[in-house]
C-alpha cells in the first residue's frame, strides 16, 4: 500500500508542534513569575497594567490599580495566579492569595486579553517587608 508522504509528515509533525507550543506557553508563564516587578517598564500594554493598588475587595474578588492617573479594576477568578515578588530581599517569589495584597503595593496585572480585559490572568506584587 502506498502512503502519501505529505499526510504522513503532517500526521507526525502536527502533534509534535502542539506539544512544543504548550511547553512554550507554560515556560513563558513560569519565567514571568521570576521577573521582578518594574524590571521592564516599557512592556506595558493594554493587557499589562503596572501601578499601585488603591483598593482590594476580598468578598467581591476585585482589585483596583492606579496607573498614570487612571484607575483600572480587575476581577479575579479561581485561575488567577498571584505572585509575591521578594527579589529586593534576595528571596524567591512566592505564590500568594488575594488577602496578601494591600493598598499601596506596586503591582503588575496581566489581563486575559481582548476577550476578557477586566479579568486578571496573573498579578505580581512587590513585597515591601520580608
Amino acid at each position: 500500500m502506498r502512503v502519501n508522504r505529505r499526510a504522513q509528515t503532517l500526521f507526525y509533525t502536527l502533534p509534535a508542534l502542539l506539544v512544543l507550543f504548550s511547553f512554550y506557553a507554560f515556560g513563558q508563564e513560569m519565567t514571568e513569575r521570576h521577573i521582578p516587578v518594574g524590571a521592564y517598564p516599557f512592556l506595558k500594554s493594554e493587557y499589562l497594567t503596572a501601578g499601585t493598588i488603591v483598593a482590594v475587595e476580598d468578598e467581591a474578588g476585585t482589585l483596583t490599580v492606579k496607573e498614570d492617573g487612571r484607575e483600572r479594576s480587575f476581577r479575579l477568578t479561581e485561575g488567577t495566579k498571584i505572585w509575591l515578588d521578594r527579589s529586593r530581599f534576595g528571596q524567591p517569589t512566592l505564590d500568594g492569595k488575594l488577602s496578601d495584597l494591600a493598598t499601596g503595593l506596586n503591582v503588575e496585572v496581566r489581563s486575559l486579553g481582548p476577550e476578557r480585559p477586566g479579568v486578571a490572568y496573573w498579578i505580581k506584587a512587590l513585597v515591601v517587608t520580608p
